[in-house]
C-alpha cells in the first residue's frame, strides 16, 4: 500500500536497503560508494573506513543459537539480479512473517523461527549432552552404600552354592564438600561409610549404565558401545576412523586405561616383555565388554572396572588426590557387581572369568586394603577345582593366568591340592613363565607350599627327615632357562633372592631357628635384592613381595633393618599401595619384637594373623 503525502501530494521514494558499503557507513546508516579499498565518504568526512571485510558475532547464550539472518550461499542465484523493488519486496514479505516454528526462505534470504524459552533449554540439553564440548563446572562427592562389599565378593567361594541376587548399592551423588581424607590403608570394613571425595559428576556417572543392568532405560549418549561421530572431523579423517575402529570413553577412565598400559603394566612385573599379559591379555577382554550391549551385564566389563579401579587407587597414593579414591571406589564397586552377577550365571570356569578374579585381586593390592583380598584369592580355588580337567585350561592365555594365579595362591599361604599344583608346570614352552614375570621358579613356589602345610599341620618330623628336606632345597638352586635373553642378570638375582628368602622361610618355621642364626642367609639375600635395583637403576618392574617381606620381617641387625626400609622407599614409585602396607607391617614387628626383649621370639605369622595385618604378601 502506497501512502499519498497530504502536503505535497508526492508518492515518496521506496525505501531500500544495501548490503554493501563499509562498516563505518553502515553503523552510521549513511549511503556508502562502496570504493576500495577505503570510501569516499569517510575519507572525505574525516572518519576511519573500518573497510569492507566480513564480521563475526558470537550468541551470548550458551547452547543456543542465534537469531541474525542466517547467510546462504549465492550459488544459485548467482545468475539472478535482482531489482532493488524485488529485494525490497522480498525483505518486507520475510519481515511480517510470524514467529510460528518454521524457518521462512524467500530467494537468498532467509529468517528464522522465534524460539520459546523452552526450546532454548532442549537447544542448550542436546548441545550439553555432547562430552568435552561443554564442561559442567559443578563438583559432585560419591558416596558409597553402607551394604556389605564382601557379602557380595563372597559367591565367589562356591559354584554350586545359592547366589542370592547383589544387594544394591548406591551409586548417588551427593554435593556435599568432602571436609577430610581418608587415610589410604585404613580397611574398609563391611558397613563403614566409604570417603566422599570431590569427583566431577560428568564424569563418574558416565559409566553408570554398565552396572545398572536391571534398568533398560538407563542409556546414556556417552554408552562406550555407541561410535560417535566427532563433528568437526573432515571427510579426509573418515578412512583412518574406519580402519583403527576408535572406542569412545569418557576422559576419566581414557586417563585410567592411559596409567595402566603405560605405568601399572610395567611396574607390576619383574621384567616387561612385549607380551606382557597386563596389556596383550587383560585389556583385550575388558575393551571387549565396551561393544556388549548397555542393557546387559557380561564379565568383561568386571575386568574393565577392576583395571580402572587399580589405576585409579595407583594415583590416588602417587598424587594423594581424593578424587581418585572416589573414582577407584566407584569403579571398584562395579567390578564386584558384575562379577558376582556373572558367577551366578556362569556355567563354567574360563579364561576372562579366572582374568575378572586377577584384576579384582590386583585391585585389592592397589588400594593395601586388608583382609578383603582373601576372599578373592581363596574363592577362585574352589571353582578351579571343578574346572581343572578342562581343556581351556592348556591355552596358552590361560596356562599364564593360570600360573600366576596358583602361585599368588601358594605365596598367601592357601593350601593347593596335588592336581592344582600340577597346573603350575604349564606346557612345555610355559613352564618358565613365572620366572620373568615374577621373578620365581614352579620349584620353589612348591616348595614354599610342602613348608606351610607341614607348618600348619604341626607334624613333628624327625630330624633326619628336616636333613632330606633342606638337602632337596640346595640341590635345587635356580638356575635360569634362557640365560642369554634380555635381563638374565636381572631375573637371576630376583631368583636368588627368592631362594634364600625360601631357606630362611624353611629354617624358621620346620627348624625353629633362632634369628641370629638366620642373619648370614637374610644379609645374601638383601644383596640380591639390591643387585635387583642396581641393574635397573631403581627403574625396574616389581617381582612378588614375598621374599623381600620375609627377609624384613627376620631382619634382628639394625644395619639390615635400615637397608630393608631403603628398599620399601625405593619401591614406594610403584604406586602400589600393598607394599607400603607390608613396610608397616614389618616395623610394628620390629617394635614388638624390641619392646619383648631379646629371649621373646615373635614370629610375623602371628602379627600378620591379626585383622589389621591381614595383608597380600604379593
Amino acid at each position: 500500500m502506497t501512502n499519498i503525502s497530504s502536503n505535497t501530494g508526492r508518492i515518496p521514494k521506496p525505501r531500500t536497503k544495501t548490503f554493501t558499503g563499509c562498516w563505518t557507513c553502515r553503523d552510521r546508516r549513511v549511503k556508502c560508494d562502496d570504493e576500495h579499498p577505503h570510501c569516499r565518504r569517510c575519507r572525505r568526512s574525516g572518519w576511519v573506513c573500518k573497510g569492507y571485510g566480513l564480521r563475526l558475532g558470537w550468541d551470548q547464550t550458551p547452547g543456543g543459537r542465534s537469531h541474525r539472518r542466517q547467510l546462504w550461499p549465492l550459488a544459485p542465484y548467482g545468475d539472478q539480479a535482482l531489482s532493488s523493488a524485488a529485494v525490497s519486496a522480498l525483505l518486507t514479505e520475510l519481515d511480517g512473517c510470524s514467529g510460528d516454528g518454521c524457518a521462512q526462505q524467500r530467494g537468498p534470504f532467509s529468517v528464522f523461527s522465534v524460539l520459546s524459552s523452552s526450546d532454548l533449554n532442549h537447544v542448550a540439553s542436546v548441545d550439553r549432552s555432547i562430552p568435552d564440548i561443554v564442561l559442567s563446572q559443578e563438583s559432585e562427592e560419591t558416596h558409597q552404600s553402607s551394604s556389605d562389599v564382601n557379602t557380595i565378593v563372597s559367591s565367589i567361594g562356591d559354584k554350586e552354592s545359592d547366589l542370592a541376587s547383589p544387594e544394591p548399592l548406591s551409586d548417588a551423588l551427593s554435593t556435599t564438600t568432602a571436609t577430610s581424607t581418608s587415610d589410604p590403608s585404613e580397611d574398609l570394613q563391611a558397613g563403614s561409610p566409604e570417603p566422599a571425595c570431590q569427583v566431577d559428576h560428568h564424569r563418574i556417572t558416565s559409566i553408570d549404565h554398565v552396572a545398572d543392568h536391571q534398568k533398560p532405560g538407563n542409556q546414556l549418549l556417552s554408552d562406550y558401545n555407541i561410535r560417535r561421530s566427532n563433528p568437526y572431523t573432515v571427510e579426509t579423517d573418515t578412512l583412518l576412523w574406519n580402519y583403527i575402529n576408535p572406542i569412545v570413553l569418557p576422559r576419566p577412565e581414557t586417563e585410567l586405561v592411559h596409567h595402566w598400559v603405560v605405568f601399572l603394566s610395567g611396574n607390576m612385573l619383574l621384567i616387561d616383555t612385549p607380551d606382557n599379559p597386563c596389556r596383550t591379555v587383560f585389556m583385550p577382554l575388558a575393551l571387549k565388554g565396551l561393544d556388549a550391549s548397555p542393557n546387559e551385564s557380561n564379565i568383561h566389563l568386571s575386568i574393565f572396572h577392576a583395571i580402572c579401579a587399580s589405576s585409579a587407587f595407583s594415583l590416588f597414593h602417587l598424587r594423594q588426590n581424593p578424587r581418585y579414591h572416589s573414582i577407584a571406589m566407584h569403579h571398584d564397586q562395579l567390578a564386584l557387581r558384575h562379577l558376582r552377577t556373572n558367577l551366578q550365571r556362569a556355567r563354567c570356569l574360563d579364561e576372562p572369568t579366572l582374568a575378572a578374579v586377577l584384576t579384582c585381586i590386583t585391585a585389592e593390592a592397589m588400594s593395601g586394603r586388608r583382609s578383603r583380598w582373601r576372599t578373592h584369592v581363596a574363592g577362585c580355588l574352589g571353582l578351579l577345582e571343578n574346572q581343572a580337567h578342562g581343556d581351556w585350561i592348556r591355552n596358552p592365555i590361560a596356562s599364564r593366568l593360570l600360573q600366576s594365579y596358583l602361585s599368588l595362591s601358594s605365596l598367601c599361604s592357601l593350601r593347593l591340592s596335588g592336581r592344582l599344583m600340577a597346573l603350575l608346570d604349564g606346557p612345555s614352552d610355559l613352564r618358565h613363565y613365572l620366572e620373568r614375570s615374577h621373578g620365581v621358579t614352579t620349584q620353589l613356589v612348591q616348595f614354599l607350599a610342602q613348608i606351610t602345610a607341614l607348618a600348619e599341620s604341626q607334624t613333628q618330623l624327625s630330624t633326619e627327615e628336616l636333613d632330606r628336606f633342606e638337602l632337596q632345597l640346595y640341590l635345587n638352586f635356580p638356575c635360569l632357562s634362557n640365560p642369554d635373553a634380555p635381563g638374565s642378570m636381572i631375573v637371576q638375582h630376583a631368583l636368588n633372592s627368592f631362594y634364600y628368602a625360601t631357606i630362611v622361610y624353611f629354617r624358621r618355621n620346620l627348624r625353629c631357628a633362632p634369628l641370629w642364626d638366620v642373619q648370614d642367609l637374610i644379609e645374601k639375600a638383601i644383596i640380591e635384592i639390591e643387585a635387583v635395583d642396581s641393574l635397573t637403576r631403581d627403574k625396574g618392574g616389581c617381582p612378588y613381595n614375598w621374599a623381600s617381606f620375609v627377609v624384613a620381617a627376620d631382619c634382628e641387625r639394625p644395619d639390615l633393618q635400615d637397608r630393608m626400609l631403603a628398599f620399601f622407599d625405593r619401591k614406594s614409585r610403584h604406586g602400589i599401595q600393598n607394599i607400603n602396607v607390608l613396610c608397616e607391617i614389618v616395623q610394628a614387628l620390629w617394635n614388638r619384637r624390641a619392646a619383648a626383649g631379646p629371649h621373646v621370639d615373635i614370629q610375623w605369622q602371628e602379627i600378620a594373623r591379626e585383622a589389621d595385618f591381614d595383608i597380600m604378601l604379593v
